[in-house]
């Protein structure tokens, strides 16, 4: 981790403001080639955790009016040395800021590697570093704050006691074997099998929470089946409340999967309309028709949609 990183961190498009952050031994260095301050001309390590008004240059042309913040290892994200500045938020300054800091020494962060180096500095554990990417990705309030608790250190917390009681463990065991002449404590066998018994309720405790945990990070993966001109694609408009999917009288309208994701309660789904259930001649229909099958294999829940204003058919009772 010799290279100092750099990366816009935020989103891509129009906006109030734009982050571009870098992090390694030479963020101060490289940001003061571009960055000219007001008052001050150059950024040094007595502005740790200041924010500086000033340009960014390039040969002596502004490119953009910013804020500029140093922040001096180890109290930062990364436990590195970071510069972070804030532009104007459209794709071109931001872009611009981001290839002169490459130009100036910086090199391109893989996507994570600020969270990656966090890791393997000490700042996160890995159950942390997992959440701050389901933060990110959060779609319902309970989604986040799952997450949210998880970067606190819920789970890690959880996981350091089952070691601590582990370690305690093997401590007297090893006591025991190597020092059998001294008058030491011995642990007994019912107080191993106590504590084994707590260790295996406590990770029984924590596995039964993962598949909860799995939904509401990654929504449940609902698919809305049927045969062509069902009401398929009216009932996803109505879900979503809005235009998504073409409604005709058309048999076979719907030829590709249409994905979007609703909130029922804090539960995140993942919404899916596929392709009309039938037999078709139509290379593009059956291609529809065939991804349409395989999506069920994946489902956590299908609602399965019929006519009722007339009999179920033979193609309606296979879907089922």
């Amino acid at each position: 981790m010799s290279n100092t990183i750099a990366a816009i961190s935020t989103a891509i498009g129009e906006a109030g403001i734009g982050i571009v952050r870098l992090s390694g031994k030479d963020a101060i260095n490289i940001a003061s080639k571009i960055f000219v301050g007001i008052n001050t001309k150059t950024l040094n390590i007595a502005d740790n955790r200041k924010l500086i008004y000033g340009h960014i240059i390039d040969k002596e042309e502004i490119i953009d009016e910013v804020l500029i913040a140093y922040m001096k290892e180890p109290y930062t994200y990364t436990r590195e040395n970071m510069v972070e500045i804030y532009c104007h938020g459209g794709i071109i300054p931001v872009r611009k800021i981001l290839e002169l800091l490459l130009k100036s020494g910086a090199k391109l962060a893989e996507p994570g590697e600020f969270t990656k180096r966090a890791f393997l500095n000490g700042r996160l554990d890995l159950s942390q570093a997992e959440a701050v990417m389901d933060i990110i990705r959060s779609k319902t309030d309970k989604s986040y704050k799952v997450s949210l608790n998880q970067l606190e250190g819920s789970l890690s917390n959880k996981v350091r006691d089952i070691g601590d009681i582990l370690l305690a463990m093997i401590a007297h065991v090893e006591v025991s074997i190597d020092f059998p002449d001294h008058e030491v404590d011995e642990i007994t066998y019912e107080e191993m099998k106590r504590d084994g018994s707590l260790i295996k309720k406590e990770i029984e405790s924590l596995l039964s929470t993962a598949d909860r945990g799995k939904i509401l990070r990654d929504g449940l993966n609902t698919i809305i089946l049927g045969k062509p001109n069902v009401g398929k694609s009216s009932l996803l408009n109505a879900v979503l409340r809005e235009n998504r999917a073409i409604v005709t009288n058309i048999p076979g309208t719907t030829r590709d999967i249409i994905e979007e994701f609703i909130n029922i309660d804090g539960i995140p789904l993942k919404i899916v309309d596929t392709a009309g259930i039938r037999h078709t001649e139509d290379l593009v229909e059956k291609i529809g028709v065939d991804r349409a099958k395989d999506t069920v294999e994946k489902a956590d829940l299908i609602i399965a949609v019929f006519d009722a204003s007339i009999e179920l058919s033979d193609e309606d009772y296979s879907i089922i």
